[in-house]
Order: structure tokens, then sequence, then C-alpha cells
């Protein structure tokens, strides 16, 4: 039987979900969904779709909870909430496309292996205390679909606010600010590096990413090991299936 430690699971796992949640997130249908509600542009749908799940509250305790979007993108995002709506519809609107997205995707995808991530990654972030972070909070709080491959791709996009909360611990642990964490980011063009940074709304001069290279590696390092109590709520044997079905339906983000 195959084994696995925690270490090795959140390793295997995290391109995977990177790449999964990236594909609902720019889908053309996720961002026709934003304009169709009455948002300016599909980015506005997604700033108040993840963290509307803290309700209205000030756009600094949103842009604080997000990190990485400059104030002034998450500003205009929070002020143009259509009429009718409130911060958490629009976060009930964003689950929706998540989990419509796995309906749709995962739909030929064996029932057995759905349940598994959705039960073994359910008990890893179930494990986490909610002081890791409050979007990752409100998100766990969702009520859940009943379709099981709904279920299973909100379940991943737990495991990416996770790591997205720890990352966000881990980038101040080093000394880092968010920009600095997106200009020294160890991606490949074009998720790194000051065109990233302008593209994201930030606006220069840019300090070289090679002074804070290191301790952007650093960084990485620490998320990982953050989340290591939480995934070894998991023994061996499941921590190696959990990262071997990930890395499967991971095939499937476009």
């Amino acid at each position: 039987m195959a084994t696995a430690t925690a270490a090795e699971t959140i390793d295997r796992v995290c391109e995977p979900v990177q790449q999964l949640s990236r594909s609902w997130i720019m889908a053309k249908s996720t961002n026709a969904y934003g304009v169709e509600l009455g948002f300016a542009t599909g980015v506005q749908f997604w700033i108040v779709g993840r963290a509307g799940v803290l309700g209205s509250c000030p756009v600094e305790v949103a842009a604080a909870a997000i990190a990485f979007e400059p104030v002034e993108e998450v500003r205009r995002a929070w002020l143009a909430v259509p009429a009718g709506l409130t911060h958490h519809d629009v976060a009930l609107h964003y689950r929706d496309r998540i989990t419509g997205w796995g309906e749709r995707v995962f739909a030929d995808v064996d029932p057995d292996t759905l349940g598994v991530i959705d039960t073994l990654g359910r008990r890893v972030v179930e494990a986490a205390p909610a002081a890791v972070g409050a979007l990752f909070t409100g998100w766990r709080g969702l009520p859940p679909p009943v379709a099981l491959p709904g279920r299973a791709a909100l379940t991943i996009h737990l495991i990416r606010e996770l790591r997205g909360a720890a990352h966000i611990a881990a980038i101040l642990a080093c000394g880092l600010t968010p920009l600095d964490a997106i200009l020294a980011a160890p991606h490949p063009p074009p998720r790194t590096g000051p065109a990233y940074a302008e593209r994201m709304g930030y606006r220069g001069p840019f300090r070289d990413p090679a002074e804070v290279r290191e301790q952007r590696l650093e960084a990485e390092r620490l998320t990982a090991a953050i989340m290591v109590p939480y995934f070894s709520t998991l023994d061996a044997a499941e921590l190696a299936r959990f990262g071997e079905l990930v890395e499967t339906v991971g095939h499937l983000a476009v």
C-alpha cells in the first residue's frame, strides 16, 4: 500500500489545486456571469465573490483578508455591488459558479474518486483552526451542495483557501509585504515580476525582486510547514491516496 507524509502530499497537491481553481476563476462563463449580475468586470465579481463571506465589512477589512490585491482595486469592486445584492449574496453566487463548474467538469469522474477527495479534503480543512484566516473560515462555513461533483470542487477550493491563509502568514513572518511576494513569486512568467504587479493594479517604481528572492522561497517552505498539522489528520495511506486522486483530477484543469 502506498504511503506519504503530510509534507509530501502538500507539495503534491499544490499545483493541481491551483490549476483547478484557476480554471473556474478564469473561465469566460464565470466572468460573464459576474457582468450579468451587474459588475463592470469579472475581476470585480471575483474580488467580492471571494471576500463576500466576510459580509458588508469596511473595504480595508476585505482588502486585508485578500492581502494580495491593491486596496484601490478592492475598493472599486466593493463599492460596485449591484443593487439588490449584499456582499454575502455575491459570495453565494460565486460559490455556485465553483460548484457548477464541478458539476460540469467532474460529471464523468468516478464517484468513488470524488467521494474520497471530498471526504479526506474535508477532514483536512476541518482540522484547521478558524484563526488560520478569515476568508478560509468564511468559505468553510458556507453550506456545500448535495451533488458530489460540486461538493468535490468546493472542497478543492477550501484547500486553496487554506493554503492562501497559510501563505499570508508565511509572507509576513518572512518580513515581506504582499507586493514583495508578487514581485518575487517563484512562478513562470507572466505570474511574477513588475509586469505582473502592474497587471494586478500596483504602480511602480518597484524594488528589484532579487532583493527578496531568498525570503520569498523561504515563505513557500513556511507556507507548507504551517499546513502540515492539518494534513496530518490523515494517516500515511490516506495522504498518499488523497495526493494521487487530486493529481488525477488535476488533469481536467483548463
